[in-house]
């Protein structure tokens, strides 16, 4: 009932409208609304955030209806806030409009609006925080989004050219007890450093921990376990220590992802049954005995960005006979490629000037050959811009490459394009790879920026008067997690105290004590020669001398603080004849 009165409500603005101005536009241009995920895979129990949004500017609907629907036997809803896209949109209805949300039912949230012109749809609509349930079945689940009904301001049904796109995230099994984790040095994201499970053959390690990425795998975190098959490492993962995978014999298939910059020593020794391995093309060192006796892989790419080989390598690889190596690998160590192929020798596929691997094969692999291919590299890739503003969706900027020779060349046949990073804010990657005929490539970096317009702060930590509080923001836009300083109130007021108190013929010594928080500051200040100025007129005279006398004697009579400090000038906390007969010399120039 609540829709269809919306809807009489946008027919009765829009009909005012067309019998106003006896014109309106039947035709729309089509607009697509997408659902991002902050997490690829998530924990049961973890929360991930679902951001509704428009990635181009869209003005043809003037009423959508719109339903989010999600398993809830899988996930549950935290929170839904508004987008500032819609906020825009809804402010942008000069002439009224209907609005409303509904998240009663679960596993739905539904959208309503309607308006007498079009709204200005850009940007985030929604989002939207879920809650993995603890007892969620692993695997994938789906995030759907629906256009259910959309129109313009002439009230002409255009749901066909309103499309929507859904996100799918991977639910992990609980492993909080299977898995040990640290900070890495600099607070940004979380190394494993122990793997307590010993029943899954199918492993995905979490991309996440408490809201910061998995970096790293220590040395020897999956020593021996010979039940894994099959392991997915995750996405922003840069590392993988030394003897990570030692000895696990049944591992047949591991995904690493691009971001990888370094396989550690005997990282994959002995993985026997190890079928093959793309290796990540960030990655810039393969150390000694890393694939160490990995029986069935047959074929090696080895990424162009790497410099290093160590020693054994890929020993007694002997089901690898083809081996496709860059000329920027300018140190590959003792043996990295002996007793492959059988002992039968390696076929090697290079660029024509990579010297090193030629000199390298005729002293050290005499059975080995090498298969000559062009160099991408002898050219130039477009240009790409430095800087690029989130949009929540992944960004990849056309690329293309010309050879300085004039050859042409086609992405898909002589290259490849791989886009590393490019979701998040931060650095992302492009890289452009040879393929077929073709070796070597480029890395370009751009960056991924957010203005942080609008942030939701929370406080983490109060600021005192000494030291600095903490505030924990999080961009409504691209949903970055920062720290923001609130800066230390300072002392707001505070009262002297004397440590040595001072007299007409001497300095003495205070500090002030914070009536807020209590503690000391000004510590040590000089405390000036006391001058029995007991009026404050700024001059001593007999007029101070009776009003100390005054006071010595009890009679009551009225002396500001400061003023009764100054009553007492030789410090002995009394207020008697003596301080007046002081007052009195000093008065006629005696002191």
């Amino acid at each position: 009932m609540k829709t269809l009165t919306k809807r009489l409500i946008s027919f009765a603005l829009a009909a005012v409208l067309v019998l106003s101005t006896f014109v309106f536009s039947v035709s729309a241009s089509s607009a697509v609304i997408e659902v991002s995920v902050d997490k690829e895979s998530c924990l049961q129990g973890e929360k991930v955030v679902a951001t509704v949004y428009f990635p181009a500017a869209y003005d043809k609907a003037a009423a959508l209806d719109m339903e989010l629907t999600y398993d809830k036997s899988k996930i549950e809803l935290v929170s839904l806030e508004k987008g500032v896209g819609l906020v825009n949109a809804l402010e942008s209805q000069q002439n009224g409009s209907v609005y409303s949300e509904g998240t009663k039912t679960a596993g739905k949230i539904v959208w309503s609006l309607a308006g007498s012109n079009n709204y200005e749809f850009r940007g985030v609509f929604a989002v939207v925080t879920f809650k993995v349930r603890q007892t969620a079945v692993n695997g994938q689940t789906n995030i759907d989004l629906k256009v259910k009904s959309a129109s313009n301001s002439g009230y002409v049904d255009i749901t066909s050219q309103v499309t929507a796109k859904g996100a799918t995230i991977e639910i992990v099994r609980n492993s909080a007890n299977d898995f040990v984790y640290k900070l890495n040095n600099d607070r940004t994201g979380y190394i494993i450093t122990k793997y307590n499970c010993a029943t899954v053959a199918d492993l995905t390690v979490p991309s996440y921990y408490e809201g910061l990425p998995v970096v790293g795998i220590d040395s020897q975190v999956f020593y021996n376990h010979g039940e894994l098959v099959n392991v997915h490492l995750p996405e922003h993962l840069t590392y993988i220590g030394d003897s990570a995978f030692y000895a696990c014999t049944k591992l047949q298939s591991v995904y690493i992802p691009d971001t990888v910059e370094s396989i550690g020593e005997s990282a994959f020794f002995n993985c026997t049954s190890l079928m093959s391995i793309d290796l990540p093309l960030g990655l810039k060192e393969i150390k000694k005995s890393a694939f160490y006796s990995c029986y069935f892989i047959e074929e090696v790419e080895i990424p162009f960005c790497v410099t290093k080989i160590g020693n054994t390598a890929f020993y007694n690889c002997i089901s690898l006979s083809k081996v496709k190596i860059s000329k920027n690998t300018t140190s590959i160590g003792n043996g990295a490629f002996s007793m492959c192929n059988a002992n039968k020798g390696v076929e090697f596929t290079t660029v024509e000037d990579n010297t090193y691997l030629k000199n390298l094969v005729a002293t050290d692999y005499e059975n080995s050959t090498i298969k000559i291919v062009k160099d991408l590299s002898l050219g130039e890739v477009s240009s790409v811009d430095a800087k690029v503003e989130y949009t929540g969706a992944p960004i990849a900027p056309a690329v293309s490459v010309t050879l300085d020779n004039g050859d042409s060349v086609a992405e898909g046949t002589d290259y490849k394009v791989v886009y590393v990073e490019n979701v998040r804010i931060g650095t992302a990657k492009i890289y452009v790879v040879g393929t077929n005929g073709y070796g070597e490539g480029y890395v370009i970096d751009f960056e991924i920026f957010c203005e942080h317009a609008s942030v939701n702060k929370t406080m983490s930590q109060k600021p005192t008067c000494t030291t600095d509080g903490v505030y924990k923001c999080r961009c409504n836009h691209c949903g970055y997690i920062f720290e923001e300083v609130i800066e230390a109130k300072g002392h707001p007021s505070g009262e002297w105290v004397y440590d040595k108190r001072p007299t007409y013929k001497a300095t003495g010594i205070k500090h002030k004590v914070c009536s807020v928080c209590g503690k000391s500051y000004e510590l040590n200040t000089v405390a000036e020669k006391v001058v029995p100025d007991v009026d404050l007129d700024g001059k001593v005279n007999s007029a101070d001398a009776l009003l100390i006398l005054q006071t010595a004697v009890g009679k009551e009579v009225y002396i500001a603080p400061q003023g009764l400090f100054n009553a007492d000038p030789n410090a002995d906390s009394k207020i008697n004849s003596s301080d007046a007969l002081i007052a009195l010399q000093m008065s006629v120039g005696l002191i």
